[in-house]
């Protein structure tokens, strides 16, 4: 008979309370979904509306974000879910701090909600919207996008910044 369970999934893990989010993410091994959501701070809903999608996709969400259920519990292959968690769910929103203006803002890095940042500069929420709509791939053209999780456009803001600039300098 062929193995069954590659290596990282003959085991059902536990987490470590001293673990850093970093150290839990480097362990191999398999991980109830609702330790996992506690300790790195995520939606289980988000993960479980991923795994849908895949499925309705005909892929296999075990292999593609390392994620299934087995009867009543949601269950995470460490190996697969690290590099989905970086990418989708490790993004943390920042507040926009009242005390910087449009030029201090552009020069921060990370992601901020939208309707803040239109607070800071001289274009409006709607005209941003309405240019991240017209292009395939919004944030990595322009770093507006909307977050379908959170339901709100959100700006990655060095992406953003220089976009801005180019606009700004050298007109529409």
């Amino acid at each position: 008979m062929q193995p069954l369970f590659e290596c990282d999934e003959s085991k059902l893990r536990q987490i470590d309370p001293s673990w850093k989010p970093e150290e839990l993410l480097d362990q191999d091994g398999v991980f109830y979904l609702k330790d996992l959501a506690r300790k790195l701070e995520f939606e289980t809903n988000r993960v479980t509306r991923k795994v849908r999608t895949l499925a309705d996709a005909g892929m296999d969400p075990w292999q593609e974000i390392g994620l299934r259920k087995i009867w009543s519990h949601w269950m995470v292959r460490m190996k697969h879910f690290k590099p989905y968690y970086l990418k989708e769910l490790s993004q943390k929103v920042r507040t926009v701090d009242p005390a910087w203006n449009g030029n201090d803002l552009l020069n921060q890095e990370g992601t901020f909600f939208l309707a803040e940042v239109c607070k800071k500069i001289p274009f409006s929420a709607h005209q941003l919207r309405y240019q991240c709509k017209r292009l395939a791939d919004p944030r990595t053209e322009i770093g507006v996008y909307k977050d379908e999780y959170r339901k709100a456009y959100l700006v990655d803001m060095p992406v953003f910044s220089r976009w801005i600039a180019a606009i700004w300098f050298d007109g529409f």
